[in-house]
């Protein structure tokens, strides 16, 4: 069932179950019914494996081009200048009227 002596559960212990489980699919009924071979598909799965481990400079290459980019929704503020975000009221300026109004408003329920 196995081609070489790598793909042997004895290799990878920590596969032994995978492979049992696999082979016990490829004995069922069902699967010799529809003519799977779950056995092959088994060793495929389990050979897609990397060779060797990534090193770090090569992860930090391929990571390098996943920059962050520039905001395109951002515009200055007429009121203050401040950046905001586009089709929406300015944080700074909103809380200064809020501020103005909150003060009206005591004023109004003093007289």
């Amino acid at each position: 069932m196995f081609s070489t002596a790598l793909a042997r559960p004895a290799a990878f212990p920590r596969l032994t179950n995978a492979f049992a489980a696999v082979t016990r699919l490829a004995q069922t009924p069902v699967a010799t019914a529809l003519g799977i071979n779950l056995g092959l598909l088994g060793e495929m799965i389990l050979r897609a494996v990397p060779k060797q481990r990534t090193s770090h400079s090569k992860k930090r290459k391929r990571m390098a081009t996943k920059g962050l980019k520039g905001r395109q929704d951002l515009t200055p503020c007429r009121g203050c200048g401040r950046p905001k975000l586009i089709s929406h009221i300015c944080y700074y300026c909103y809380s200064d009227i809020r501020k103005k109004l909150k003060g009206m408003r005591r004023e109004a329920q003093q007289d």
